[in-house]
């Protein structure tokens, strides 16, 4: 096999430690460790660590909005000790084989308001003005509503990128996200390329790396230069 999936080994590893936590923290007195054996749904998974940002940037932490599946039912719903039902923790609850089939239809139209289709409806024109080609289409110039933004094309491109929400990593491939993940791999600004702009299929005008180093700012707020290589720590002033 050459392709790995890391997120479940990620998951297994962070998993353990968690459970190898107790009240007394450390070896038994036979040499081993205490467990704690609480049953699994008093954890909680924060993060899956797979993909960076889709969840941050295409769904809502919002508790009003009910995070609901193609078939009408809330989707990966909490308990008792697990009641937090916006959409990413609903995401973060799913089974990653799952995600296409629940989640693509909440990542593209809704109901939140920062859908993959309302954003290219809200800076789909900024972005053209500024001599952009974008992987959606507007059907109706200027576009009154989402509806007038045709996104096919954007989710044939990005959707095998950051579905199902893990890492992967092609041993037979050059590395750098999205084949796994470098320090310094600029991965916000290949997935919004991934997400806004067309880099894939004939003549494409970008690649996935047109806005790097195009929307990072060089400085920080003293006007500073920021370090462009991992770690990104400026030397110490005295």
């Amino acid at each position: 096999m050459t392709t790995s999936k890391l997120s479940a080994l990620t998951l297994a590893f962070a998993t353990a430690a968690i459970a190898g936590c107790s009240s007394s923290n450390g070896p038994s007195t036979d040499g081993g460790y205490s467990f704690r054996s609480d049953a699994p749904d008093r954890y909680v998974r924060v993060d899956r660590t797979g993909q960076p940002a889709i969840a941050t940037a295409l769904l809502s932490r919002d508790p009003a909005i009910v995070p609901i599946g193609p078939t009408g039912a809330m989707l990966n719903p909490g308990n008792a000790a697990n009641s937090f039902n916006n959409q990413r923790d609903a995401l973060n609850r799913g089974d990653p084989v799952n995600d296409a089939r629940d989640f693509a239809g909440l990542f593209t139209v809704g109901p939140q308001s920062n859908t993959l289709s309302s954003i290219h409806f809200e800076v789909g024109p900024q972005l053209r003005s500024i001599g952009l080609t974008l992987c959606s289409v507007e059907k109706v110039v200027p576009p009154a509503s989402k509806a007038d933004v045709d996104i096919s094309g954007c989710v044939a491109q990005v959707a095998p990128v950051v579905l199902p929400d893990v890492m992967t990593y092609d041993v037979n491939a050059p590395a750098g996200w999205p084949n796994g993940r470098g320090y310094d791999d600029p991965v916000v600004d290949r997935l919004l390329a991934a997400s806004l702009l067309k880099i894939s299929g004939p003549g494409a005008p970008h690649t996935i790396n047109a806005l790097f180093g195009v929307i990072n700012p060089p400085r920080d707020e003293s006007g500073t230069v920021l370090p462009p290589a991992f770690p990104h720590l400026r030397d110490r002033v005295l």
